[in-house]
């Protein structure tokens, strides 16, 4: 038996105008600085206005989302009593949003408990508030997902740790994809978060978890993104590639959050981590190596191999006569060839960080890809020296033999 979760989802131009349709007067609005710079956040309480709601913003989100910043929203939360929480912004916005409500419903609990405890799948969330997600950025897929991830300092590394935390509760009661908010997106950002799309699609679609509505979404949804990335990459005023986005980010955030991504997201929050690089870069990077890992795992290679051709055969990419081999390396070859037209870094090495810096952080990285929740997802489960390989072979840009 499986269960596909999704909020319900308004989508096109004009969805925010869905907001008459919510019922709630006191809306308590997460967001950061940029979205409220860019004139975004104003777009938002000038329809809550028009619709006679109040509303209290939290504005001080960051990258990589930390502990600290949740309490904060939670405590400014219990403060204003909402019933209705407004997630405004990219992936850190939506994550923060999501554990503020989470404890705001359950105060009961921590963050360290939503994050333990398996217990907490049983209970619902929305009886204080509903949840409304307005993606502002094209790729996270927060807005329709079930999980959050937010950075913890550990102090007996040094380091801050991504915790992964998958929970139903955290699925938004409402999603409002109005292409309106990621126009102002620049070339960089909109390359970035494409691509954390791209990676949330292939990285599902050979999950040990796939299911057929998943694969029907990610079809769609690599499909669009292939079609329009380079279109609003090249030129953030098309109005078309910016919709055809913001939806293919959504679909491909449904399809990873009931079927999971896997190993390429345990890299690239174990590198984000570490070295603070944008996740959409680093999922983006790790994820023609990742195929290519999957693809060679001398057990269940072939189940990954005639995935990747069957969605390349469907896609046009390879003839429906070609080598199974053949054709799944299609995708790979695609996958590079559009990271060439959006000028996206095709290596860890691009970043400009030195490969001592590598070498020096390899075994907190490979214990912190450990830690990660979303690897049992994955066709094939890395060891402790195929995780460092992984990291040195993507770093140097070296094709995966092993």
């Amino acid at each position: 038996m499986w269960y596909f979760y999704s909020p319900s989802i308004i989508y096109g131009e004009d969805a925010l105008d869905f907001f008459f349709n919510i019922h709630g007067e006191k809306c308590f609005i997460v967001t950061d600085k940029v979205v409220k710079e860019l004139g975004l956040l104003k777009i938002l309480t000038d329809k809550l206005e028009e619709h006679g709601k109040n509303y209290e913003v939290f504005d001080e989100v960051v990258p990589d989302p930390r502990e600290n910043g949740v309490i904060k929203s939670k405590q400014l939360c219990f403060t204003y009593q909402p019933d209705i929480i407004i997630a405004l912004g990219g992936g850190s916005v939506i994550d923060t949003a999501k554990a503020t409500w989470a404890l705001y419903e359950l105060p009961q609990y921590t963050i360290d408990e939503l994050a333990l405890n398996p217990e907490l799948f049983k209970i619902n969330t929305g009886k204080k508030a509903k949840f409304v997600a307005i993606p502002t950025t094209s790729g996270t897929g927060a807005d329709v997902s079930l999980g959050i991830v937010i950075s913890r300092f550990e102090e007996d590394q040094n380091v801050w740790r991504k915790m992964e935390i998958p929970h139903s509760g955290l699925i938004p009661t409402f999603t409002i994809v109005d292409p309106v908010f990621p126009t102002k997106m620049p070339p960089e950002l909109t390359a970035s978060t494409g691509f954390d799309a791209l990676a949330h699609s292939l990285e599902n679609i050979i999950s040990v978890w796939r299911n057929d509505i998943s694969d029907g979404l990610t079809l769609k949804a690599v499909e669009m993104i292939f079609k329009y990335l380079p279109i609003a990459y090249k030129d953030g005023n098309n109005k078309e590639a910016r919709d055809k986005m913001h939806l293919a980010a959504t679909l491909a955030g449904l399809a990873f959050s009931n079927s999971m991504a896997h190993i390429g997201h345990s890299l690239g929050h174990s590198w984000g981590s570490i070295f603070h690089v944008p996740h959409g870069q680093c999922v983006g990077i790790f994820l023609p190596f990742v195929l290519q890992y999957c693809m060679n795992d001398p057990n269940q290679g072939e189940k990954s191999v005639e995935i990747l051709a069957k969605l390349a055969k469907q896609l046009g990419w390879a003839k429906w006569d070609d080598d199974l081999k053949k054709a799944a390396n299609s995708v790979i070859d695609k996958v590079t060839e559009l990271q060439e037209q959006i000028n996206f870094p095709k290596t860890l090495k691009g970043f400009g960080i030195p490969r001592s810096d590598l070498e020096n952080n390899l075994d907190i990285l490979v214990s912190l890809c450990f830690q990660s929740p979303v690897c049992t997802a994955s066709p094939r489960s890395p060891n402790t020296e195929e995780w460092k390989k992984l990291f040195i072979y993507s770093f140097e840009g070296k094709n995966i033999d092993f």
